[in-house]
């Protein structure tokens, strides 16, 4: 199977983990561990997903490499019984490319 990813994917050296501070889905928000990132979205491992098409807000607790935790909407693109993949609408670009770095 060809790769169509556009961008490239970066695991985060240590667990980093991440919540879901807002979602429009009727369902608590989950918590979970980024598994990889990239500039256009997030894999979020987690036992609790959420549903395809919904939108989010992120906490991505990075306040051990950032020194700030990194605030990222987006909305749900692919689950799977590990976690789920959020594809971002709106993340800061400096903050993201930090990440990327590591």
């Amino acid at each position: 199977m060809k790769n169509r990813r556009r961008q490239r994917r970066v695991r985060i050296p240590e667990k980093v983990g991440a919540t879901v501070t807002y979602c429009d889905a009727l369902k608590n928000a989950p918590k979970g561990l980024v598994g990889d990132i990239s500039g256009g979205g997030i894999y979020m491992f987690t036992d609790e997903t959420l549903e395809k098409d919904s939108y989010v807000t992120m906490r991505i607790h990075t306040e051990r490499y950032l020194g700030k935790p990194v605030y990222v909407q987006g909305l749900v693109v692919r689950t799977d019984e590990s976690g789920m993949a959020i594809q971002f609408t709106y993340a800061n670009d400096e903050d993201i490319s930090s990440l990327l770095n590591f």
